[in-house]
């Protein structure tokens, strides 16, 4: 509904870009615009072409006015803005060129709701699946689901209005909104990098320390508490300072959502959260899973040495434990059920630091370099904004191939959803009855036996 409404808006842009400065510049050359547009209908006229005639007569009746400036407040970002502006041609074409979406630019919207649809149902049914097998609570999944929930609130809550402001190059949404947007989007990535921090932390101790330290659903909970009270904590400063801040008091355009401190400040407090909350988090969980790997994949050789072993024992005559081989093949499947896990973690963690690498790459060259504010460097820009978003629909994905119990939950909800669906259209009895019953022979011994009977042959 929310992306709906705002995909709306920019199918509108096009044509307001026009009517609204249209309708500004009438007003103050003391024309009544929709008289004017009456008069006008059965005129054949270019809009450039009226639009120089409005400005004339503007001229001509600010000649005569009082000195001064018309100040009025603008209902859409609460901001004030000079509104006895004379836009020049020059100013509408820079305002058409930035704001006025491409072609290219559609293509993008496109994949934007692409990972709007697939990110919001993949990360619910992650939420599902977990609730509804009770097998699958472990600490593990406890932490992914922490994870997809991060997910599910950047895509829903931040997602439609940064495709908004990424396209028109303007913030239309009022300093509110600019500070609980940005706050939300910047808690669900920190929970996220946080998330999979404690992950490779909790696999870490459990593989490589197994007798140390014992995870518990318990403190994988607190955790997680932990996690979201320190994000939310850390981020508070930046939306204190947040503010819709105008391009200039000309017009609406080009109004954006930054804070008000210093350009230094600014700086600093990126670089501090760009190690905080990403270099530094992605080299310890590079430690821990280059560790993780090493000790799986180095024990996997004994219990294969043992099988051998016992087979060539069973070959020359000897006695097989059976209990031993048992312990052996439990022993193994575990492995590899542990050596499933941690490919599949280690997939997310990767997609995470590839995701996010452009987005903070454009940052240093920020910082380092001045951008100029070309086609290719808002193109890149827009791209990366977009991977950020991508990567919160892609572990799903990475789940629903890489995991077999995830994969089968996700199918068993979607087959329990178009069962439902042809339940409201088929009322056939389609269950089943139980029927027990005992027979006994002639020797007085009896038999229980059990059969399942479909209800749609009871009359």
């Amino acid at each position: 509904m929310i992306l709906s409404f705002l995909i709306v808006i920019l199918l509108s842009v096009r044509i307001e870009n026009v009517n609204s400065i249209l309708r500004l510049s009438a007003y103050h050359a003391g024309l009544d615009y929709e008289n004017w547009l009456t008069e006008s209908d059965n005129i054949e006229y270019d809009a450039d072409d009226h639009l120089s005639k409005l400005v004339v007569k503007r001229q001509l009746a600010e000649e005569e006015a009082l000195e001064g400036e018309e100040e009025q407040q603008d209902i859409f970002t609460n901001e004030t803005y000079d509104y006895s502006y004379n836009i020049s041609e020059k100013d509408l074409d820079f305002i058409r060129e930035y704001t006025v979406p491409k072609t290219w630019t559609w293509v993008l919207i496109f994949f934007h709701c692409v990972v709007f649809v697939v990110g919001l149902l993949g990360n619910v049914l992650v939420c599902v699946a977990v609730y509804r097998n009770h097998s699958m609570r472990t600490v593990t999944n406890y932490f992914i689901v922490n994870l997809a929930i991060a997910d599910a609130l950047v895509i829903l809550f931040c997602l439609p209005f940064s495709v908004v402001w990424d396209v028109t190059s303007t913030w239309w949404f009022g300093t509110a909104m600019c500070k609980i947007v940005l706050y939300i989007q910047n808690v669900s990535v920190t929970v996220s990098i946080l998330t999979l921090t404690f992950i490779s932390i909790d696999r870490w101790y459990a593989i490589c320390f197994p007798l140390k330290f014992k995870s518990t659903t318990g403190r994988a909970k607190t955790a997680i508490c932990v996690i979201w009270i320190t994000t939310l904590a850390c981020e508070i400063p930046e939306p204190i300072y947040l503010i819709s801040k105008p391009y200039n008091k000309k017009y609406t355009y080009f109004t954006q959502c930054a804070p008000i401190w210093s350009e230094e400040t600014d700086t600093i407090y990126m670089i501090v959260k760009m190690i905080v909350f990403y270099f530094l988090p992605l080299v310890l969980m590079s430690v821990a899973y280059t560790q993780i790997i090493r000790v799986l994949w180095r024990s996997g050789h004994a219990p294969q040495q043992s099988t051998n072993s016992q087979s060539d024992s069973s070959r020359s005559g000897q006695s097989v434990n059976t209990f031993a081989m048992n312990m052996n093949a439990s022993t193994e499947g575990q492995l590899k059920s542990r050596r499933k896990a941690a490919k599949m973690l280690v997939a997310v963690v990767t997609m995470f630091a590839f995701c996010f690498f452009p987005v903070h790459f454009l940052s240093i060259i920020r910082i380092t370099k001045k951008l100029k504010n070309s086609e290719p460097n808002r193109a890149f820009s827009l791209v990366s904004h977009w991977l950020c978003y991508a990567n919160s629909a892609v572990n799903p994905i990475i789940y629903n191939f890489m995991s077999g119990k995830f994969r089968q939950e996700f199918k068993s909800a979607f087959f329990k959803c178009s069962q439902v669906n042809n339940s409201d259209l088929n009322f056939t009895r389609t269950s089943t009855y139980i029927y027990r019953y005992t027979t006994t022979n002639n020797r007085h011994s009896s038999r229980s036996k059990t059969e399942m009977i479909p209800l749609s042959t009871i009359k």
